[in-house]
């Protein structure tokens, strides 16, 4: 049996939605953040447990016994990060660390643990597993530290471990406002789009092509862990996502500077080296950015 972590969230419900179909699976979740329109998913278990409250997640283990734990629960909007550190910490490290003993005490065989891409120092090239680390803000320290806890573990207690540094996700069914969810919120109101920094080059990926990748990485056990990039390898701006939007949509978009929503601290450019991804699991990106737009803006009702 699979476990997912945050199965109700963003990149959890497509995970679930893929591994059911060859594979018993369960969720954990305290319903924060639970993704819009996933009707489908009705048929897996849901246990409603908090991840902060370790006897509970120790019980549920115990019980469900999975063969393969996916830890996706945490708080990942920079925002809110930013505004509660302290809860951030308490989310993605402290239930980490509780999770972590959980999972050695339920004799799970593999945990897959998404961390992030912005652990990595900003770098115009791209980046390998090996790059300096760098974090700016606490989310990005948060999944470092939640790193550094499943190195420990899997050093002191054999528990194999693939660490997948996860770069920008983008897809159906945002459980927050993240860069694309915000200009799909403001262009349902016009072509005029209110944004800060929009230079900065990210890494995109399809949640798709994500869950796809944890699959392949969860057969393949680690002695007894690995750190994998996981995202498309090209980077593009905001700049040219709205391009390409406005290409979609046929509209002109205009885009407006707004200095209160610029982030006090981040990187230039971030882009995954994918080489070592490619050579675990033979994984490559199936979905492009103008496919995975063309969906989102689809499936967003922007687009008939």
């Amino acid at each position: 049996m699979h476990l997912i972590t945050g199965g109700l969230g963003f990149i959890g419900n497509e995970l679930a939605r893929q591994l059911s179909k060859t594979e018993e699976v369960a969720i954990l979740d305290n319903r924060n953040r639970v993704a819009p329109r996933i009707e489908d998913l009705s048929h897996i278990p849901v246990h409603p447990v908090d991840l902060t409250d370790h006897a509970a997640v120790a019980g549920a283990l115990a019980r469900l016994k999975p063969k393969v734990v996916y830890h996706l629960a945490a708080i990942h909007f920079i925002p809110e990060c930013n505004d509660n550190p302290e809860r951030t910490l308490r989310v993605n490290v402290e239930a980490t660390q509780g999770l972590l003993r959980a999972c050695e005490g339920a004799g799970v065989e593999h945990l897959v643990f998404a961390s992030s891409g912005a652990v990595y120092a900003d770098s115009a090239a791209p980046l390998t597993e090996n790059s300096p680390v760098a974090p700016v803000d606490i989310y990005a320290w948060s999944k470092w530290f939640g790193e550094e806890l499943c190195r420990w573990h899997a050093a002191q207690w054999g528990l194999p471990v693939t660490i997948c540094r996860v770069f920008n996700n983008y897809g159906p069914r945002e459980t927050n406002l993240h860069i694309l969810p915000e200009i799909i919120k403001q262009l349902r109101e016009g072509n005029r789009l209110y944004l800060g920094n929009t230079t900065t080059r990210r890494d995109y990926i399809y949640t798709s092509d994500t869950a796809r990748a944890f699959m392949l990485l969860s057969k393949t056990i680690p002695r007894p862990v690995e750190t994998v990039n996981v995202s498309s390898g090209h980077h593009s701006s905001v700049d040219e996502l709205i391009a390409h939007i406005g290409k979609i949509l046929g509209r002109q978009i205009e885009v407006v500077t707004d200095p209160k929503r610029f982030r006090k601290a981040d990187k230039q450019v971030q882009v995954a080296d994918l080489a070592k991804l490619k050579a675990l699991t033979g994984w490559t990106p199936a979905v492009g950015l103008d496919q995975g737009l063309e969906s989102l803006l689809r499936f967003e009702g922007l687009l008939k």
